[in-house]
């Protein structure tokens, strides 16, 4: 008889236990290859040297903050800057190419960007890689609207259509703007990055909506004001005059500004501004200029980023190590399952050793099943966390707002499927050494 015939008979012998066992290993290879999988993906997102952000400008605060919510998408802004620092940085020589951007509000949870044409001209986000547009053409002018792969996707958004914008960054937040209808002229070409997440359009465009909205609010609080005072007559002859007048005047100024639509100053801020420098030996003297010399900040991207995985990746560690402790288990339940099957299978060892089995010939079988156990556990674990991993995407780039390039393959997993397998044949030597030694005299005698 052929040893694999007598190893498949010892698994089908005890197929549900081998079963069970073999589902405890692949339940920490698993956990494990999908912690490995998703550090490999996210660290691949986030800390792309190739990136065309070189160096991000915005308010003072924290630097990965502006990092994330420019690049990525995620969070809330650090604040918003004021014009003076992009004409600033228009007229600086050591700058090759820059891009204001302006964040506020969201299209069904998707982030509109106020930003200018030089978004589909001269910006690359990433080396050598500009934005292009699949369908449609880019925004022209005032409420006209581009959407990204991924947003004109899921919010079913075709050109021509209408789309409204939303107070704040979720669509979880307050109502409509009344004045944020606009017309989408074009969708992007999918980048595999967080623009596919956004919504595009002049910055004119967002500072107008926000500025008509505030205008109605004041007006709304005159015509309230108004009502009351005609209430009550009294109220309205002891009130002072300089008040009707402040008021007069106010109401005028908001009229002008309809009809001239000119937008004051302090509407018109930006969140921040990605830069471009015409040589990298200007990384130390521009960011130290801005950041001395301007209420805003320069951050490095890339700098960022690094600091960030550091610390992501001792945490990282320490999970992975914690599902390793899993797979050490599994590799122990192996061995304890073997080693109390060799009590009820001394006898049928006895009888193949009286056959003419050598004692190598045990050992092998012992390790052989071990083996199979440890193999079918790997493999299962490997592909439940390939299907995982891809389960999750959809999941995990929202929670992200970065689209995530998921592979098939990934080499890692595979070698710690390897070295489980290594681990379980090492344990399985005790159980092996123990059927090695199994007197045949002993246990062939009548029970």
């Amino acid at each position: 008889m052929h040893i694999s015939t007598i190893i498949f008979a010892f698994l089908r012998q005890r197929l549900f236990s081998s079963l069970l066992t073999a589902l405890s290993v692949g339940a920490g290879v698993a956990l494990a290859s999908l912690l490995i999988i998703l550090s490999i993906e996210s660290e691949h997102t986030f800390s792309q040297k190739d990136t065309g952000y070189e160096i991000i400008i915005g308010a003072k605060g924290s630097p990965l903050q502006l990092i994330l919510n420019t690049m990525y998408h995620i969070g809330t802004p650090t604040g918003n800057i004021s014009l003076e620092t992009w004409e600033r940085v228009q007229k600086d020589r050591r700058v090759k190419s820059h891009l204001p951007m302006v964040f506020g509000d969201n299209v069904g949870g998707y982030k509109v960007i106020g930003t200018t044409p030089e978004f589909f001209t001269t910006f690359q986000y990433r080396k050598n890689r500009s934005v292009t547009v699949l369908a449609g053409r880019p925004f022209a002018g005032d409420h006209e609207a581009v959407l990204g792969a991924i947003s004109a996707q899921n919010l079913k958004i075709k050109i021509g259509d209408s789309i409204t914008l939303r107070h704040g960054l979720s669509a979880e937040e307050a109502g409509a703007h009344d004045h944020g209808k606009m017309i989408v002229v074009g969708i992007l070409t999918p980048t595999n990055t967080a623009l596919d997440r956004g919504v595009f359009m002049t910055m004119r465009t967002v500072w107008d909506i926000h500025y008509h909205e505030y205008q109605e609010q004041q007006e709304a609080a005159e015509r309230a004001l108004q009502a009351a005072e005609q209430d009550s007559s009294s109220a309205v002859a002891k009130a002072p005059k300089h008040l009707h007048s402040a008021a007069h005047t106010h109401h005028e100024e908001n009229h002008n500004h309809h009809e001239s639509h000119t937008i004051p100053k302090d509407f018109t801020t930006i969140t921040s501004i990605a830069v471009k420098l015409a040589s990298p030996v200007f990384f130390e003297s521009f960011v130290r200029s801005i950041n001395e010399t301007t209420p805003a900040q320069a951050a490095l991207p890339v700098l960022e980023m690094m600091g960030l995985f550091s610390i992501v990746g001792n945490i990282n560690g320490a999970l992975v190590a914690i599902a390793g402790l899993s797979i050490v288990i599994g590799a122990i339940s192996i061995m304890t399952a073997l080693y109390n099957s060799l009590n009820e299978r001394k006898r049928e060892i006895a009888i193949m050793r009286s056959l003419g089995a050598r004692r190598a010939t045990i050992l092998l079988l012992i390790l052989s099943e071990a083996g199979c156990i440890g193999i079918l556990g790997s493999l299962s674990g490997v592909i439940i966390a390939h299907i995982s991993a891809f389960l999750l995407r959809p999941i995990l780039e929202q929670a992200l707002g970065a689209t995530l390039e998921l592979q098939l393959w990934y080499l890692q997993p595979w070698l710690l499927a390897g070295a489980t397998v290594i681990l379980t044949l090492c344990i399985a030597c005790v159980p092996a050494w123990k059927a090695y030694r199994t007197s045949v005299a002993e246990n062939l005698l009548p029970r």
